[in-house]
């Protein structure tokens, strides 16, 4: 069964969904990692949660600009190939991202 929830601020709220664990990344370079959570931010981004094939925990947003990279469609569970850039104001973003495999 295809899962693509994507979790609104509310639902995060209510169900007390605790993300403490997660780190925005601050490091640029590719990083294998498989797609834990997804959840609704600010009006133009979205919020993902990644496990890094290290253990680490991260949180990502990504932006209307960028197409969300495709994940509002991504199946949670998916392993994927994590490009980092760091931008011209010296911050960390999420540049791309490439599909290794799909959790089935």
């Amino acid at each position: 069964m295809e899962n693509t929830k994507v979790y609104s601020r509310t639902e995060m709220r209510e169900m007390m969904i605790d993300t403490s664990e997660y780190f925005f990344m601050n490091e640029s370079g590719d990083f294998v990692g498989t797609l834990e959570m997804k959840a609704e931010a600010r009006a133009g981004m979205l919020r993902l949660f990644f496990r890094l094939s290290d253990e680490r925990k991260i949180i990502t947003p990504v932006f209307w600009w960028q197409s969300y990279l495709g994940f509002y469609e991504m199946e949670i569970g998916t392993k994927l190939k994590l490009s980092y850039r760091e931008s011209s104001q010296n911050k960390i973003f999420l540049q791309s991202a490439e599909i290794l495999e799909k959790d089935s």
